[in-house]
């Protein structure tokens, strides 16, 4: 293992390269701990259950929910996530990802975590997982599905997802990342190839593969939930016309059929259910690409900070699904909308924060930003850089650290990547 100080990411435009093991390890057990603190005692309805998390191993929905169903008494998490080695160019550190030192402090402080490092959407992946329930005689009792990827492979065909807005090109004052100014974008619309690609990539195809492979497969626990993280957003036009209304939002819009789908066929096979989650708007790796956006999500932080509404980070969110689905009085129930969706967005869509934050964006000039989105932006940033372990609160940057630390096997991680 090769020591080294780190005291700066290596970075490309927005991308972060390098991400810092130690601050890694240090928020991944504040977190561990925190959604233990979540919950006064287990949940009986929690108690001895099996998930399965489809993208587990990032700082975002996946790992949070994963960290509070196993404080809330899940036995075993099972996750998958597409994660590689740091690698080297000469002594120099070339690339390391959060994934790799957030899935290595989990399993240190549990073992009841398995993990694999491989590609969600292959045939293969899913045919080792199962393999490895049927042999352990083990029973999957949730599937959380968080996969958001780039691209998709299947039976040699490939897809692109792209984030373009539907009918008519988008201009729009957006916030630059770098410069904190407000500056105009234009989005291009879609062509419907791109359209169908991104639904083939972010869609819901895969989640279906997944669910009938363990029905048909036998490792589907009687009254087996299966469930898909997506985000619709607010009505403000700019985020709706982005997300939503946009390609990728067709591509949202058929996870929900999907799930309606599955929802009947695990009703008849296993007497289980199928919906859609609809979470809040978070800091992600994404959420800074994603024109329209970053600013959105600013306001939105800055607008907590003002006592203007109620921002819930990714373990509020997954401390609030496993209390939802798993604690008494099945509260998930209340909390489905119209078209049977879990809604677990109400603090973000709140009515009074949703009209601050349209105030702001009366703002559509280039030039620095209201205060409160300035502050917004400022968080945003620390938020946005603690996903790789920087800016962590004591962490000492300047002292050495091991950005190759060993993962395998006898952790209970298992790398179909670097094996295939």
């Amino acid at each position: 293992m090769t020591e080294i100080v780190m005291s700066a990411p290596r970075a490309r435009g927005l991308f972060v390269l390098t991400a810092h093991p130690e601050g890694c390890r240090v928020l991944a057990e504040r977190q561990w701990a925190r959604a233990q603190a979540g919950f006064e005692a287990p949940l009986a309805k929690a108690a001895g259950k099996t998930a399965l998390i489809l993208g587990s191993t990032t700082f975002g929905y996946g790992s949070s929910t994963a960290m509070a169903l196993r404080a809330a008494g899940f036995e075993r998490i099972i996750g998958v996530g597409y994660e590689t080695p740091p690698s080297f160019r000469g002594e120099k550190l070339a690339m390391s990802s959060p994934g790799w030192y957030l899935t290595g402090a989990l399993h240190a402080a549990d073992p009841n975590w398995r993990t694999y490092f491989a590609d969600a959407f292959a045939a293969t992946t899913r045919d080792r997982v199962i393999a490895d329930l049927k042999a352990q005689g083990e029973q999957v009792d949730l599937v959380v599905y968080s996969v958001a990827a780039p691209r998709r492979s299947h039976l040699g065909q490939e897809w692109n997802s792209s984030l373009l807005v539907m009918g008519d090109p988008l201009e729009v004052v957006g916030l630059d990342f770098k410069s904190g100014q407000l500056k105009p974008i234009a989005v291009e619309a879609a062509h419907e190839i791109q359209v169908e690609h991104t639904r083939r990539v972010m869609g819901g195809d895969d989640l279906e593969m997944w669910a009938n492979a363990l029905l048909y497969s036998g490792t589907a626990a009687e009254g087996m939930t299966v469930t898909a993280l997506s985000y619709i957003g607010p009505k403000l036009a700019p985020v709706r016309r982005m997300y939503w209304e946009g390609a990728l939002g067709a591509a949202k819009q058929h996870i929900d059929a999907t799930t309606q789908a599955l929802n009947e066929r695990l009703q008849s096979a296993v007497g289980g259910r199928a919906f859609t989650v609809m979470n809040p708007a978070v800091v992600t790796g994404a959420s800074v690409a994603i024109p329209a956006m970053l600013r959105y999500i600013s306001d939105y932080l800055g607008c907590d900070e003002a006592g203007q509404g109620i921002y819930d980070d990714p373990l509020d969110v997954g401390l609030h699904f496993a209390h939802s689905l798993y604690g008494d009085d099945e509260v998930w129930r209340s909390e489905l909308d119209e078209e049977e969706r879990l809604r677990l967005d109400q603090h973000e869509l709140e009515p009074k924060l949703q009209e601050a934050i349209a105030a702001l964006w009366e703002e559509q000039g280039e030039a620095d930003p209201p205060e409160v989105t300035a502050r917004g932006l400022a968080r945003f940033r620390t938020e946005y850089a603690q996903l790789f372990g920087w800016e962590v609160e004591g962490v000492d940057y300047e002292a050495p650290c091991v950005p190759d630390s060993t993962l395998g096997e006898a952790e209970h991680v298992f790398d179909l990547i670097q094996s295939a």
